[in-house]
């Protein structure tokens, strides 16, 4: 289930408020597998994510994370606060945090516009090159659209939360882009805006579910 990993590689830093709920439906593409994935939100600290590969929901509720997941049709949560957490709750092995951190820019050497425009997710936007080294020294050049649509920054923004809330550090392209306002349509291959409103979602689905499993408290009341 790399999906997850790849988009929380993108979003750090900057937690600007956000107010204005939406939904959103993004294709990812990882190592040749394209994947879609509902994402809906109420504010920049309350973001749901629906996973398929495992199926599993991402929620970020009141600036914490949590994976939720069902057995026996009831609901296992799991509140998890690094991405390496995130990762055994969805039963991923250390090769996926080894991708994030070879994913994750220590510094932008370039940023600049191509000239061209890209219409995405029926909003069109300016495409930038983006030269980036990563935290072992290597060089990357990708092209990122982007936009100044108030609802593309906001979704940004609160995927950036979420990532924040998976602790595992800062991006410099994403210092970089939200410095200057930008939110994201498309990066390179890996993220694409499918469709996106400021439709507001149903605050049910960004509930925590009210009959479920308690990991830790399991685990916790084994080790007295």
């Amino acid at each position: 289930m790399r999906i997850i990993f790849g988009i929380l590689s993108l979003y750090f830093l900057l937690a600007a408020p956000v107010q204005a709920a939406g939904q959103a439906m993004l294709q990812t593409e990882q190592n040749g597998r394209v994947e879609q994935t509902t994402l809906v939100w109420l504010n920049d600290r309350a973001l749901r994510m629906d996973l398929t590969h495992p199926p599993a929901e991402i929620l970020l509720h009141q600036g914490s994370l949590y994976a939720i997941s069902q057995i026996g049709g009831l609901s296992v949560v799991a509140s998890v606060a690094s991405a390496d957490q995130l990762a055994q709750a969805l039963g991923q092995g250390a090769g996926v945090l080894d991708q994030i951190n070879h994913e994750m820019a220590s510094s932008v050497s370039r940023f600049e516009a191509t000239g061209h425009q890209e219409t995405i997710a029926g909003i069109r936007g300016e495409q930038y090159r983006v030269v980036w080294v990563d935290q072992q020294g290597k060089s990357h050049t990708d092209v990122a659209v982007l936009s100044h649509a108030p609802v593309v920054v906001e979704l940004t923004r609160a995927l950036q939360n979420m990532a924040v809330a998976a602790n595992k550090g800062r991006d410099a392209r994403m210092i970089e882009f939200l410095r200057k306002g930008w939110g994201v349509l498309r990066y390179g291959q890996a993220y694409r805006l499918e469709s996106i409103s400021e439709k507001s979602p149903e605050p049910s689905l960004l509930a925590l579910p009210t009959q479920s499993i308690d990991v830790q408290g399991i685990l916790q009341g084994l080790s007295r």
